[in-house]
C-alpha cells in the first residue's frame, strides 16, 4: 500500500523579500507569494489529495489555503512542520548575521548539517522533529495522498533522507555531500511515495517549473 506525500515550501514571504532570517517569527506572504501559492495549487490539481497539513506559521498556512480552497479540504495545523527556531537570529538581516555571529553563521553556510543558530534549535533537532511529524502522517493516512505545507529547512532535512544522507550517523564525506544539497525554491513541490515496509521512491525534489518567471529563491551567497 503506497502513501504519497507532497511537500510544498511556502510562497515568497515578507521576510524573503526583506532579506532577513525568519525562523519561527510569524510573517505573511507577499502578493507574489500568493500568486506562487495559487500556481502551485493549480499544479497540484493533477493529484488526488486526501488530506492537507501545514506548519501553523502564517506563510505556510496561507500557501496551503490556496490548495485547500481548490480541493475543498480542511487544513490540519501541525507545529512539527515549522521552520527552525533561530534563537538570537530571529528577525535579523542576512547581511548582519556574519558580522554578529561569524563562527556559527559560517557553519550554517558551509556545514548546515551541523549548524545551530545561537540560542536556537540545532539542525539535527529540527530533522528529528520534522521526521516525527512525517511518521505520524504516514501512520494516520496509509494508502492516501497527503499534502504538507512547510518551510525550506524542514524540506532540506527530509531531502537528506531521500538522497541517502543520514546526518545523524554520517561520516565527514557523506556530510559534505549533504551540505551541498541546495534549498528548494518558494512554492516548490517535492513528492515521495512511501511503502508500508519503510521503503520509498522520490518522484521529485523542489520542482518549480510550474512557476515559470515568478519563481524565487534566496540568493546563493546568503545560505
Amino acid at each position: 500500500m503506497t502513501t504519497t506525500l507532497i511537500f510544498v515550501r511556502h510562497g515568497q514571504s515578507l521576510s524573503n523579500l526583506g532579506g532577513y532570517f525568519t525562523g519561527n517569527t510569524d510573517v505573511e506572504l507577499t502578493e507574489l507569494g500568493h500568486r506562487q501559492a495559487e500556481l502551485t495549487a493549480e499544479y497540484l490539481d493533477r493529484y488526488r489529495i486526501d488530506h492537507i497539513y501545514s506548519s501553523d506559521l502564517s506563510r505556510a498556512y496561507q500557501t496551503a489555503e490556496h490548495t485547500a480552497a481548490r480541493k475543498q479540504k480542511a487544513i490540519v495545523p501541525d507545529q512539527s512542520f515549522r521552520e527552525i527556531y533561530a534563537g538570537e537570529w530571529e528577525g535579523k538581516s542576512f547581511q548582519s548575521l556574519p558580522i554578529l555571529y561569524p563562527q556559527s553563521y559560517d557553519v550554517w553556510k558551509n556545514r548546515i548539517s551541523r549548524a545551530c543558530p545561537d540560542g536556537g534549535e540545532r539542525v539535527t533537532e529540527l530533522s528529528m522533529r520534522v521526521w516525527g511529524g512525517v511518521t505520524r502522517v504516514l501512520e494516520r493516512h496509509r494508502g492516501e495522498t497527503v499534502a504538507i505545507f512547510t518551510h525550506a529547512t524542514p524540506v532540506r532535512t527530509l531531502a537528506w533522507r531521500w538522497f541517502g544522507f543520514d546526518i545523524h550517523t554520517a561520516d565527514e564525506a557523506t556530510l559534505e555531500k549533504a551540505d551541498a544539497l541546495p534549498f528548494c525554491s518558494n512554492a516548490s513541490v517535492s513528492v515521495v511515495e512511501y511503502e508500508e515496509d519503510g521503503s520509498f521512491r522520490l518522484i521529485c525534489y523542489g520542482y518549480d517549473e510550474h512557476l515559470a518567471d515568478v519563481a524565487t529563491a534566496l540568493p546563493k551567497h546568503l545560505v
